[in-house]
């Protein structure tokens, strides 16, 4: 998105399993997430508060002239619960509703789901043990994201601002008590990584980088690591173990220093 204040690093996981796979599906758990046949009894609400919610645009009134009961989908029983929370942190309905049109920002690309970012995430945290967290800034932009794409973002320092959290699995654990979802908050880092993300690991780590310049292009991602040297030993060194790049020589005061380029390119791959 445009002109966000935090940002989480594009993947070709994501890419792959919900913008190429998920928005265009339709699977059955699809489906029954939008399917509307749950009441709202059980969840204590009022139909004064649920009114309010209707009003506010943070939860759709679908009924007939907005009179008479109304069954809820899987999905919107999750962003109910959602809401509770939020609202428990102390958010008003105006920042709450910021917050909705934030994660509803792929609907457009997706006929089937009523939230579709939320729905794969949905799925995701009740068929693997992989950690998903519904994330709230400051600022009110928001997310759901994997844990290990928050750890990568702070990583990277990709991310402004303090934020909240709502563990979706334990959402999900505690809606669906059959289903016996298990989560290894633990071992969730050694998930198979792309190549990208690897790459970032290693430039980041490497001695005596100054920048990490990364662009796509068509299928491919343009990797340039810049570094600086003062020795031209080992500056040399350096250059003569690059497949691609280049070296400038910068003299100031009558003394020499050393700025190297190496540029790779991997291609974007599914995982």
């Amino acid at each position: 998105m445009i002109n966000r204040t935090n940002v989480f690093p594009s993947t070709d996981w994501f890419d792959f399993h919900f913008l190429a796979d998920f928005v265009n599906s339709k699977s059955k758990n699809k489906l029954f997430l939008s399917k509307q046949q749950f009441t709202i009894g059980k969840e204590r609400i009022s139909s004064r508060l649920l009114n309010s919610w209707y009003q506010a645009g943070i939860v759709e009134d679908d009924r007939p002239k907005g009179k008479g009961w109304k069954k809820f989908s899987l999905s919107e029983i999750v962003w109910i619960h959602i809401i509770h929370k939020l609202r428990n942190f102390g958010l008003d309905l105006h920042r709450i509703k910021k917050v909705k049109d934030e994660i509803d920002r792929y609907n457009q690309l997706d006929k089937e789901s009523q939230c579709s970012l939320l729905d794969f995430y949905i799925l995701l945290s009740a068929n693997s043990k992989t950690p998903i967290k519904f994330i709230v800034f400051e600022s009110g932009e928001a997310d759901i994201v994997r844990q290990i794409d928050i750890d990568l973002a702070n990583e990277l320092q990709m991310i402004k601002e303090d934020f909240i959290t709502i563990d979706l699995n334990k959402l999900m654990n505690k809606l669906v008590k059959k289903k016996g979802i298990k989560t290894d908050y633990l071992g969730y880092s050694d998930l198979p990584k792309s190549e990208i993300s690897k790459q970032i690991e290693n430039s980041l780590s490497a001695k005596d980088i100054e920048s990490l310049t990364i662009r796509v292009k068509g299928t491919e991602y343009i990797v340039d690591e810049e570094y600086f040297f003062q020795d031209r030993t080992e500056a040399n060194a350096l250059s003569s173990a690059l497949q691609f790049g280049r070296i400038v020589e910068n003299i100031s005061s009558g003394k020499s220093s050393f700025r190297i380029t190496s540029k790779k390119k991997i291609k974007r791959e599914a995982p």
